[in-house]
């Protein structure tokens, strides 16, 4: 048998494209920077770019500061490298791009590769310009959201901390 996926000849508008290379990128230097492992990349580009999306993983723990801290610098980052390539300008839905036009993921583990034990964060998810905090809870697949903000709480708390 054989299994396989055909283009038909289709191809990806080029905004698309400009849009992964951004993504590409910007992973590329949170890796770097911070240890973060992009394991997914997503968006909604139908007509134009509405939304541009990372997920990762983050092999260490943290509290919720560091975790506010990590997030709203990886936000930052991306938000940076999309408002700041005019090629991918003409096809954003809005401009400049905000935290409500992209969503990060982090998941959390043990420096090992482990699961964090319950009550440690394990998710930080930001999208539709709020952040919410998750740990895990003591049931299997279990988990508590510990703190919802929106994206300028965080930030402000962020700036206020590096003061």
């Amino acid at each position: 048998m054989l299994f396989g996926t055909f283009s038909c000849g289709h191809q990806s508008p080029r905004y698309v494209k400009i849009a992964h290379k951004i993504t590409d990128d910007t992973a590329k230097k949170l890796a770097k920077e911070k240890n973060l492992v992009l394991i997914g990349t997503g968006g909604g580009m139908m007509h134009d770019i509405q939304m541009m999306a990372m997920s990762f993983n983050f092999y260490h723990e943290v509290n919720l500061q560091e975790a506010r801290e990590l997030v709203v610098y990886a936000i930052r980052e991306y938000l940076s490298d999309i408002n700041s390539n005019e090629k991918v300008r003409p096809y954003l839905h809005n401009y400049p791009f905000t935290a409500k036009n992209v969503e990060v993921r982090i998941f959390l583990y043990e420096p090992d590769r482990n699961t964090l034990p319950p009550g440690k964060i394990h998710c930080i998810s930001a999208t539709h310009g709020s952040i919410s905090y998750y740990v895990r809870g003591s049931e299997k697949y279990s988990r508590k959201n510990i703190c919802e903000e929106t994206y300028e709480q965080a930030l402000k708390m962020v700036s206020l901390d590096t003061k």
